[in-house]
């Protein structure tokens, strides 16, 4: 006999763990979370990088920054005294010419939102960072709330609140199959069958063929995204803004006392970088990603070019939609009512996770989330031509 549950999420990662416990929250307490994993966090959660900003140029992705920042900042209260290891380090971010329009439009429509945001000048922003090596940078912008998490725990916090509401967890349970059945859905895995009236698929680069067994076309790609890291100085050691760098497509977070985690914005790589799959891609990076990467660190932070070290590097994966916005949905124009989906978070998922719980919470027990109108991120925009695009011409930035 297949277990029974009133709403599967499927996918434990920071983003599936968020909508389980926010599912539990709203007083839904029998739901279960299935992960292929043996633990949370297990993906592509684990190597997120867990910068936590409000910058965007999509005036509404701005919007659910600024909410999730708050409830970053204020981590340990929202969330019973549970951590996401948030550590406030203030953002740079330095354009060249050609960004300066883009910037300058953004920085309003911040302001008008609530979001302190300051333009700079270079004596300033190497006030900020000594280390700055500002010359190149037409603009430069000083965003003094921002900062970094810890991804695993943010997503273990989750889990373990959804846990105290009453939220189930199967791990080590691939789902293999979606299909419907008595009024709802069967998920099939390799240990069994479980049956829910509803779905959330929260699934991240695993969702294409999970799409695809459900005959549609999901315009997402799972793209490698390399990462360097470093051994900084004892002259930039310590808590230090991160830095994003437009002219280089490319960013640069000090974490820790002594590391430097430096990952590219480059636009190719998600527009035409090659498909991997997630479960089988070079986790390593190459001597000539390495090389890239160190001559965009050595023109940022110059200071890396005489005293920095390369450490060691990995390759994380991103899926990416055409307007590097994520999918929010129910299926049921494709045929699959109450089916959810939360995917193609290209690059933004950690940092906007407790929002995506809140939003879909309130589209799984209520129909609809009230809030604001998130019908812009719909499947369908792909098709009828109304992508949410960004003013910046770099990857992941929004």
């Amino acid at each position: 006999m297949d277990v029974r549950t009133e709403v599967a999420v499927v996918g434990g990662g920071s983003t599936g763990s968020s909508i389980i416990y926010h599912i539990a929250k709203v007083g839904v307490s029998d739901c279960t979370l299935l992960d292929k994993e043996s633990q949370i966090a297990a993906g592509q959660t684990s190597l997120s990088t867990a910068l936590v900003r409000t910058h965007y140029s999509v005036e509404i992705v701005a919007r659910m920054a600024l909410r999730c920042y708050n409830y970053f900042e204020n981590f340990e209260a929202n969330l019973a005294g549970r951590t996401a290891g948030f550590v406030k380090t203030g953002l740079i971010i330095g354009a060249g010419a050609d960004a300066k329009s883009a910037l300058d439009d953004n920085m309003k429509m911040l302001r008008r939102l609530g979001i302190t945001t300051n333009l700079v000048d270079r004596d300033e922003a190497v006030r900020i960072e000594p280390q700055l090596g500002a010359s190149g940078f037409a603009d430069i912008v000083f965003e003094p709330e921002a900062g970094y998490a810890e991804p695993s725990t943010t997503a273990t916090s989750f889990a373990s609140a959804g846990r105290e509401l009453g939220a189930k967890f199967m791990m080590e349970r691939r789902v293999t199959k979606i299909e419907r059945s008595g009024g709802g859905y069967r998920l099939e895995t390799p240990a069994g069958s479980l049956w829910a009236k509803k779905v959330v698929l929260a699934t991240g680069p695993w969702s294409k063929p999970i799409f695809a067994s459900l005959g549609i076309d999901l315009p997402v790609r799972a793209v490698r995204h390399p990462v360097a890291i470093y051994h900084r100085p004892a002259e930039y050691e310590g808590k230090r803004p991160f830095i994003l760098d437009l002219l280089r497509s490319a960013y640069y977070k000090p974490e820790g006392r002594y590391l430097l985690i430096a990952g590219s914005l480059e636009l190719e790589l998600d527009t035409s970088g090659a498909e991997v799959d997630p479960d089988r891609y070079d986790r390593g990076v190459t001597s000539e990603e390495v090389t890239k990467m160190t001559g965009k660190v050595m023109d940022a932070i110059p200071l890396m070019a005489s005293k920095g070290e390369y450490e060691r590097g990995f390759g994380g994966v991103y899926d990416v939609t055409p307007d590097q916005q994520p999918i929010i949905d129910e299926l049921s124009d494709y045929g699959y009512e109450n089916l959810f989906c939360l995917v193609g978070l290209s690059g933004h998922g950690f940092k906007l996770c407790p929002e995506y719980g809140r939003i879909m919470a309130a589209m799984v027990t209520e129909g609809k989330f009230r809030d604001y109108d998130t019908s812009v991120f719909r499947l369908s925009r792909f098709k009828e031509g109304k992508l949410l695009r960004s003013s910046y011409q770099v990857g992941t930035v929004g």
